[in-house]
């Protein structure tokens, strides 16, 4: 399976495609554990920006603006420069933590409750996947991966495009923030590609730990699981506040 063409651009073959005789092989179990270490300082990040002080959401919304541009260059930095990953990686997650705790006050201020409920959310999906995966319901195909890929990479466009369109003082596409039907579809379908991710994310940590990628690049697979367990989050969090202004 070429896994250049997956759609978490963390996890791609041309990134592990390093061989050393000498060097000591990844394993899951090493993932695991650095995944644990990155998951507590992205909760730890999460929770001390959860229980700041703030005098607006403006305020909050400035900050949020300061930490996704760390977390973008850390982002890039591991990505092209993969032997500062375990530096990089834990400051991404501490980063991405102060992002996710930011926005997750603002949406609690609107919709009251929606947190918890997207967290559980969020546990009960990769719980979920894992147990398909370690169970053998599914494995990726070649096929499948090429399917999600493509629909990944559209819905990537749809949303680079609101970006623009926002940029340049238009309000949008309509769907993204619509709590119509066809905007409560649209979330719901990119929760499940979202979800789905998972299972690629999943199946090329064990082909990379069987082909003896080397240790260091532990780090590279926990940001790569830790980018797609976020990206559920927020599409979560959005549909969720779709249904709660539904509600309304």
């Amino acid at each position: 399976m070429n896994y250049d063409n997956t759609s978490n651009p963390i996890l791609r073959d041309s990134v592990f495609d390093i061989r050393d005789a000498q060097t000591i092989p990844m394993t899951i179990n090493g993932v695991v554990r650095k995944s644990f270490i990155a998951l507590s300082l992205l909760l730890g990040g999460a929770a001390f920006a959860w229980t700041r002080s703030y005098t607006s959401v403006q305020d909050i919304a400035g900050k949020i603006v300061l930490f996704s541009i760390v977390v973008l260059a850390l982002n890039l930095v591991t990505v092209f420069n993969h032997n500062v990953a375990r530096i990089t990686v834990p400051l991404y997650a501490l980063a991405e933590g102060l992002v996710v705790g930011s926005f997750s006050l603002i949406m609690q201020k609107f919709y009251p409750g929606i947190v918890v409920q997207a967290v559980t959310g969020t546990i009960g999906v990769f719980a979920s996947m894992l147990f398909i995966y370690k169970t053998g319901i599914y494995r990726p195909s070649d096929r499948f991966m090429t399917i999600l890929f493509m629909a990944s990479l559209g819905f990537s466009f749809i949303y680079l495009a609101n970006f623009i369109l926002s940029c340049l003082g238009f309000s949008g596409l309509h769907i993204i923030s619509s709590s119509s039907p066809l905007g409560i579809a649209f979330s719901a379908i990119v929760c499940i590609i979202a979800a789905l991710n998972l299972l690629i994310d999943f199946e090329f940590i064990v082909r990379q730990s069987k082909m003896g990628a080397p240790e260091k690049l532990e780090w590279i697979a926990t940001l790569g699981l830790l980018v797609t367990v976020i990206w559920i989050y927020f599409e979560i969090l959005n549909l969720l506040a779709k249904l709660y202004s539904k509600r309304d």
